[in-house]
């Protein structure tokens, strides 16, 4: 299984948020409900592991939930919490590691797979929970791992769902209006057009995709013209971040000091994290979404520059 790094997780509201692929995914509807329910609690402790720092020398984070204490929050028994894990561990969404006599096990939790894509699954009802979507997947034949590959974003048919294969008959065809189809075929070529360019951004800046694929998981599919314009304000942000680096910056060449190589992307990512978070309650037009991310973006990287505070962002 791919263990979820420190890039991946998402900051979480008081509430558990529990992902569609484990109702809609054909893989995952074989799943106890107790199974799906325990992989929602798992993932809502991440938050506690980043306060703790419970990442490893890989990036990926880990936590601690005891049996004890998983078997109170789901209301059954320790034998019925085994039970579950080993479903989960015989899913790929759970590993355990022993950390010697006495010590707590660590927990990794994996990433869920979506298998398949349906036109319900792709409702743009869904669009402000951005970031709390699980990743797709791929599975890399010469490794055997689980790679992410937003590149093929660029390749991305709009016109590759279920609903492309329904068959209308002629009155329902012809209830369409001449400029209603022209209209759906405009934006078709648009959305095409800006997975193209959001494509061309991350080949160019491969830094990017992993914190594209953490903040705006739906978007990417849902709106992918409010997409692009994220990714380009990500874009300018990072090579804010290099630049004002370049220039001796104390607050991030401090962070570097710390963080390692990986400080700017994880600085980036927490700042958009945080405007993403802001957005959830204050943005209401979706047609906005672009451009008031790109806004707030660039006024929070240019506080994080000035203060020490963003040091112990992450």
């Amino acid at each position: 299984m791919e263990r979820t790094k420190l890039n991946q997780v998402v900051t979480s509201e008081r509430f558990i948020m529990f992902s569609k692929a484990l109702i809609e995914d054909d893989y995952y509807k074989k799943m106890k409900t107790e199974s799906k329910l325990a992989y929602s609690l798992l993932r809502n402790r991440f938050n506690l592991s980043i306060s703790n720092e419970w990442i490893d020398s890989k990036g990926d984070v880990y936590l601690y939930y005891p049996n004890e204490k998983l078997a109170e929050d789901l209301n059954v028994g320790k034998d019925k919490v085994i039970r579950i894990k080993r479903e989960l561990h015989e899913y790929g969404l759970l590993e355990e590691e022993r950390q010697g006599f006495n010590k707590p096990n660590r927990i990794y939790v994996g990433n869920l797979e979506v298998r398949k894509v349906t036109e319900k699954s792709l409702d743009i009802s869904d669009t402000k929970v951005v970031a709390k979507c699980d990743f797709r997947k791929s599975q890399n034949a010469n490794t055997g791992s689980r790679k992410t590959r937003l590149q093929e974003v660029a390749n991305y048919d709009t016109n590759n769902t279920e609903l492309s294969n329904t068959e209308f008959s002629n009155t329902e065809t012809n209830s369409f209006d001449e400029d209603e189809v022209n209209n759906n075929n405009n934006n078709s070529k648009k959305f095409q057009q800006s997975f193209i360019a959001i494509g061309k951004i991350i080949q160019t800046n491969p830094e990017l995709r992993s914190v594209v694929q953490s903040l705006i998981p739906d978007l990417l599919l849902n709106e992918p013209q409010q997409a692009e314009i994220v990714v380009r304000a990500l874009d300018r942000g990072y090579h804010f971040l290099i630049t004002e680096l370049e220039k001796g910056n104390s607050v991030l060449t401090l962070q570097k000091q710390l963080q390692g190589e990986v400080a700017i992307k994880k600085l980036l990512l927490n700042t958009g994290f945080k405007q993403v978070n802001h957005m959830r309650d204050h943005l209401i037009d979706i047609n906005q979404y672009g451009n008031y991310f790109a806004s707030g973006l660039e006024n929070r990287l240019k506080i994080a520059v000035t203060t020490r505070q963003s040091v112990s962002g992450f």
